[in-house]
């Protein structure tokens, strides 16, 4: 392995989000000044303003807004917050079953709202006092109902014979999208396979980890898949993540790609599609969390490329900047400058590749032509390749 990876920018703008993360002061002030009701307000309007013009009523105490296949409803009194999202119609599904699983996900993940059986119906559902309202806990539990509504739809509908109580509004991909889709997710997972093959018979098992996160990060980035298959992309890097036995965790990652290798195409097309949302999956973090997210990797890595480790380098400054964009959004100047990178970097040679995306990511962590919120001082030092690529 002596070339970067192929790298192909996004085609699905899922760079960037609605959130206004200047309009989070104004939240945290109206709960301050006990000013309850329009906590929950601005909270909403913290996550899209364009929510109250849309699917509010006159005085914003009700709000019906559509997320993926539920609509989460909204109801503000003048003593209390109340959540209720219909989520899944179970009347011919296998009942035992889905309340088993039901019952499991309200102990865990469900931490704040509870999945509640009206009729035939399982809703997600909550309430509280409006003093109790304070503004991370009314971000949460929406975020909360939205991203398990999201993550538990169609496993139940697969599993169970639960059904959809309204067929979730798609948009899907165009087709020549979906077949440049296709090529990509395989020529991924080719490249994957071989440089996995490559290291094992070179004994560098070290780095085996690093070419299977990276190829599940790409295509993430890349197509951001939904449905069943976002499912099992998610759970795949969950496991690589865990603390699970080393070689277990990258057998059951490579043979999740081996599988999407051979996977009906029709079925991984049928997974590319835009859905409205209410709450993002990802966190809106902004230049201070962009620094403290990439420190990592901007240290590792220049120890790295001191090292003469630039394979080492490569990997670790891949996996930072996908990990970044697989977890949040950020300021498209950022987002841009980091994509720009890692596509100039597709392929080169791996020292090439590494002066690329070490001077991105330097550009973010040391320059002036970045400004914080706190206005820190920026660092005066000349780059590493100043030194190293002369």
């Amino acid at each position: 392995m002596n070339n970067n990876l192929t790298f192909k920018k996004t085609v699905n703008n899922t760079l960037s989000s609605k959130i206004d993360v200047n309009l989070w002061q104004h939240v945290q002030n109206s709960f301050k000044e006990k000013l309850y009701k329009k906590t929950i307000q601005d909270c909403i309007n913290y996550i899209n303003p364009e929510i109250e013009k849309k699917y509010a009523n006159s005085d914003k105490s009700i709000y019906t807004i559509p997320h993926g296949s539920i609509i989460v409803s909204i109801q503000i009194t003048d003593s209390e917050f109340k959540v209720d999202a219909p989520f899944l119609d179970i009347e011919k599904a296998k009942i035992v079953p889905i309340l088993r699983q039901v019952a499991q996900l309200n102990f865990y993940p469900l931490s704040i709202s509870n999945i509640e059986l009206e009729g035939t119906l399982l809703h997600f559902k909550f309430s509280c006092a409006l003093e109790l309202c304070e503004p991370y806990k009314v971000y949460e539990i929406l975020r909360e109902i939205c991203i398990n509504a999201d993550n538990y739809d169609d496993e139940f509908i697969s599993k169970f014979n639960a059904k959809h109580i309204q067929e979730p509004k798609v948009i899907p991909f165009p087709d020549t999208q979906k077949e440049e889709a296709w090529y990509t997710l395989q020529l991924y997972i080719q490249e994957a396979l071989e440089i996995f093959h490559y290291l094992e018979e070179k004994r560098l098992n070290a780095y085996l980890w690093d070419i299977l996160i990276i190829t599940l990060l790409k295509i993430d980035y890349y197509c951001a898949p939904q449905g069943t298959l976002r499912i099992e992309i998610e759970k795949t890097i969950s496991t690589l993540n865990s603390k699970d036995e080393y070689l277990q965790r990258l057998n059951n990652a490579k043979s999740f790609l081996q599988s999407l290798q051979t996977m009906d195409k029709t079925s991984f097309e049928s997974s590319l599609y835009h859905i409205d949302i209410f709450v993002p999956y990802k966190f809106r973090t902004d230049l201070d969390g962009v620094r403290d997210l990439l420190k990592y990797a901007y240290e590792t890595s220049e120890k790295e490329i001191k090292a003469g480790d630039y394979r080492g380098a490569v990997f670790t400054l891949n996996y930072g900047i996908l990990n970044l964009f697989y977890h949040h959004y950020v300021e498209n100047k950022i987002s841009d400058l980091l994509s720009n990178a890692m596509f100039l970097a597709s392929k080169l040679l791996l020292k090439e590749a590494a002066e690329i995306l070490f001077n991105a990511i330097e550009q973010i962590m040391i320059s002036t032509e970045f400004t914080t919120t706190t206005k820190r001082k920026p660092v005066e030092k000349k780059g590493i390749f100043n030194k190293l690529f002369k």
